[in-house]
């Protein structure tokens, strides 16, 4: 079971594998971004995977061959790499694109070192799933303004199945460019910084009444003059 003493810290994870099937195939690049007391700290490992059984076209859409053979590409150690990946994931909130996939495939690689190859909270979160609810609340609130137009906009943009570049386009986030696309750190990055544009308010959402006021007195403050307070 997960410690229930140790604060819970977010880890925003994204893995390249030799395929979807956790069985068959294996994560040979995981990224993770701990964040805990608004730090963020990028960690990634590189595990040489068993190829035997690995999916031609997976290999081909993350780059395998041309990236591991790169000048200055390292291997870690997979046990090592392993014992440390559970240390870094122990307790944290996992959050990717598909995070259950991420999951799944790091259980296996944890599984051939630890007794407790799930050490992460029980609920992971799908940061694509995530952001389609919030732009249909703000659908619905557009809706109550009698502007219903923005939900046929929403269902138009974000497709079925969901498109997730897509979905990221529509909340301001460029996803990753295509040279570095399918590359665990960029990725990772990406679900981070789509998280912050759902969850992280900006000034004007996160303000009180009294404190927008002061901003708005700010504001004709300094169209006028610096003449504050006065209408």
């Amino acid at each position: 079971m997960n410690n229930p003493t140790k604060p819970k810290i977010l880890a925003f994870i994204d893995c390249e594998t030799t395929g979807l099937d956790p069985f068959l195939h294996d994560a040979w690049e995981i990224a993770v971004i701990l964040r805990a007391d608004g730090r963020d700290e990028e960690h990634v490992l590189r595990v040489e995977p068993d190829l035997t059984n690995a999916d031609p076209e997976a290999l081909r859409i993350n780059r395998y061959h041309q990236r591991a053979t790169a000048p200055g590409w390292v291997w870690d150690d997979r046990e090592t790499a392993a014992r440390r990946l559970h240390d870094l994931l122990d307790g944290a909130v996992l959050i990717g694109s598909n995070p259950a996939f991420d999951a799944e495939m790091v259980t296996h690689l944890l599984g051939r070192y630890h007794g407790n190859p799930r050490p992460w909270h029980y609920r992971t979160i799908d940061v694509v799933t995530l952001a389609v609810g919030s732009l249909y609340g703000r659908a619905a609130e557009h809706a109550l303004r009698g502007n219903a137009s923005w939900l046929v906009g929403v269902q138009h943009k974000v497709g079925w199945p969901w498109a997730s570049y897509d979905v990221s386009r529509h909340l301001g986030i460029e996803p990753p460019a295509p040279e570095v696309g399918h590359q665990a750190l960029p990725d990772a990055r990406w679900v981070r910084d789509l998280w912050d544009a759902i969850t992280v308010p900006d000034a004007a959402h996160a303000a009180s009444d009294e404190e927008l006021a002061a901003m708005a007195d700010d504001a004709l403050g300094r169209l006028r003059g610096g003449q504050r307070g006065e209408l």
